[in-house]
């Protein structure tokens, strides 16, 4: 009987040891926008960013990352469902493809609701899904159409039952994608929404998101979870402003009161980076994306969860050297990192890695399976990552609109074919379709009017990148005189 009771303490040891290992993993990925080398402290030094540091430093960092698409949407189509961009089946992105069948890949992305994404695989074996900040992968009226604001008033209660309404709308039409929770969340770039621009809204609301986060999390703290956090930092409106800005302004127009305790103070942000030496208010916002991270990183910390989530770290476009919307280094080039703790081999990993490869990397720390029909162009980084020697890829590809590129070692092959189809029409023609886009961008965003970089140019014989007509945005923006590019 003694020999029963010294046994007991050791069997149910065993079983709550038991317990633990077979407790399945949660996951947040952090996706965030625009953001420069020069803003990663472990990466430059320019910038004061302890919490990313700590991330890269306690985890595996890939210094040889690729975002699939150097611009916002089909960087997020490419996160979200472990594909290239050119594989979007939307109608209008094929409306783009040329008589050939040669993609144009842009922002013309959306995710149909029956296409499969991480979000939704996760949803189906188990896991509490949520996103948080930036979407712009399209969006539909299936749930409503958004409002007009009737004025210019952030705290006119009809200006903010509009802007909540659209809210509203949107995360409708995010949580058909597979998300149990949407929150928090931008459409797309904030500087493109008329109702924001409108009310002055069409700014960087940091806590706002933040706080959707951390509802998220302490709404599943006891059940597995994948966190899709989308910070709308470092892309336009410049950062530096909307940290100077009015902290009640939201896309839900203008708050009762700031939103406080949940993340260090806009002025200490400041404060904070100066004190490390950041002078350039560009910079300084880093140091605000940073507390970001450092946010959700304490909750889980607080909830007990941090050794039992794996956290993913990616950029969806690099802007160096005016790169953003093109396969060179600049655009294309940024860092990834994997923190996990426990499973992954804290160190510098140069192999090559991409966007494409977080759904399965997602998919094989959870021990899901992906579906059958669901394609998936990457590959799970994990056995990489935990020092495994494992078959790698030695080259990844790359596209942005009419250009594509294979990166392998030091090299990086680059090819820019604008399809026969096109060429051939003749100038009238193309001349028309260039005056009627030109005129479509000025309507849509009117800071091109008379802008030197969206102007015709009746010589071009393919509109690039689908922005400005002609060659005129590549070589005065992609280009800029005495800049060298990196291929």
């Amino acid at each position: 009987m003694m020999k029963k009771r010294c046994l007991l303490p050791v069997v149910m040891a065993c079983v709550a040891v038991s317990g633990l290992a077979a407790k399945k993993p949660n996951v947040i990925v952090f996706y965030t926008d625009d953001q420069k080398m020069d803003s990663f402290g472990f990466i430059r030094g320019k910038a004061h960013t302890p919490n990313i540091d700590r991330l890269a430093e306690t985890g595996a960092y890939f210094a040889n990352a690729y975002a699939s698409s150097s611009v916002c949407s089909p960087s997020r189509y490419s996160v979200l469902t472990g594909q290239y961009a050119s594989r979007c089946s939307s109608e209008v992105f094929r409306r783009s493809t040329s008589a050939e069948g040669v993609t144009k890949v842009l922002w013309n992305m959306s995710i149909g609701d029956d296409q499969w994404t991480f979000a939704k695989v996760m949803q189906q074996a188990g896991y509490k899904t949520g996103m948080v900040g930036k979407w712009h992968v399209g969006h539909s009226n299936k749930h409503g159409a958004r409002k007009q604001v009737p004025n210019s008033d952030p705290s006119d209660p009809e200006t903010i039952a509009a802007l909540k309404h659209n809210q509203k709308v949107v995360c409708a039409g995010i949580r058909d994608k597979g998300f149990d929770y949407a929150g928090g969340v931008y459409a797309g770039n904030s500087n493109d929404d008329k109702q924001l621009i409108k009310t002055g809204c069409n700014v960087h609301a940091v806590e706002w998101q933040t706080k959707h986060a951390l509802e998220f999390i302490e709404q599943n703290k006891d059940e597995p979870f994948v966190l899709y956090y989308a910070s709308t930092l470092m892309h336009s409106p410049h950062p530096h402003e909307s940290l100077k800005a009015d902290p009640r302004l939201s896309p839900e127009g203008l708050l009762p009161e700031p939103i406080t305790g949940i993340m260090p103070s806009r002025e200490d942000v400041i404060r904070r980076a100066e004190a490390a030496g950041v002078t350039d208010p560009k910079l300084q916002a880093a140091t605000w994306l940073d507390d970001v991270v450092g946010t959700v990183w304490n909750k889980l910390e607080e909830l007990d969860l941090a050794d039992n989530t794996m956290i993913i770290y990616f950029n969806d476009n690099g802007t160096d050297d005016s790169g953003k919307g093109s396969c060179y280094q600049g655009g294309a080039h940024v860092p990834m990192i994997v923190n996990y703790p426990g499973v992954v081999k804290p160190g510098t990993y140069e192999h090559l890695a991409s966007n494409i490869d977080i759904a399965p990397t997602i998919f094989e720390a959870c021990g899901v399976k992906a579906p059958a029909d669901m394609v998936l162009d990457g590959m799970s980084v994990l056995p990489v990552a935990k020092g495994e020697k494992t078959a790698w890829r030695d080259a990844l590809y790359l596209e942005i609109g009419l250009t594509r590129a294979v990166v392998s070692g030091d090299y990086k092959y680059i090819a820019f074919r604008i399809p026969e189809s096109y060429l051939e029409k003749p100038l009238e023609e193309r001349l028309a379709e260039h005056k009627a886009t030109l005129a479509k961008i000025n309507q849509q965003h009117p800071w091109t009017v008379g802008n030197k970089m969206w102007q015709l140019d009746p010589e071009a014989k393919y509109l690039q990148m689908g922005m400005a007509p002609g060659a005129t945005l590549w070589r005065n923006f992609r280009f800029p005189a005495g800049r060298p590019h990196r291929l």
